[in-house]
């Protein structure tokens, strides 16, 4: 359980915002060859990196709670709070882009979507599975 206490569960999603992100740099040029906007994808990542953080920072505050309730409910919030991030982040980048909208981006940042909520999933579990043996 001592995983909960400190900075040890930003871990992973730091390694995987840090090679996202790298990976986006290093391959700028291909993406651009393939009209991907890098400049999306990053943008995605930073978006989807800091909501990532905060809803999993949530839920395990939610994990010493006594109430078992207060878990699911934090683990709802964050699905909630993360869905409504990423839609007003999309639309809002869908207005200011008018013609240059670039879909590619859009649905690269849905892959990462899908990476962060995979890792945060995992990591949950681990920690349900610590707590229940503690």
């Amino acid at each position: 359980m001592s995983e909960t206490k400190g900075f040890g569960h930003f871990k992973i999603p730091v390694l995987i915002f840090v090679v996202i992100t790298a990976g986006i740099l290093l391959a700028q040029q291909p993406l651009e060859k393939a009209d991907v906007d890098y400049r999306v994808l990053l943008g995605g990542n930073l978006i989807l990196f800091l909501v990532s953080v905060a809803t999993g920072a949530m839920a395990r505050k939610a994990l010493g709670n006594t109430n078992p309730h207060a878990f699911t409910r934090a683990v709802y919030a964050g699905f909630v709070l993360r869905l409504f991030v990423c839609a007003i982040a999309a639309g809002v980048y869908i207005i200011a882009s008018g013609d240059q909208l670039n879909k590619y981006g859009l649905f690269g940042s849905l892959l990462f979507y899908f990476v962060y909520t995979f890792i945060e999933i995992t990591s949950l579990q681990r920690l349900l599975k610590q707590k229940k043996n503690a």
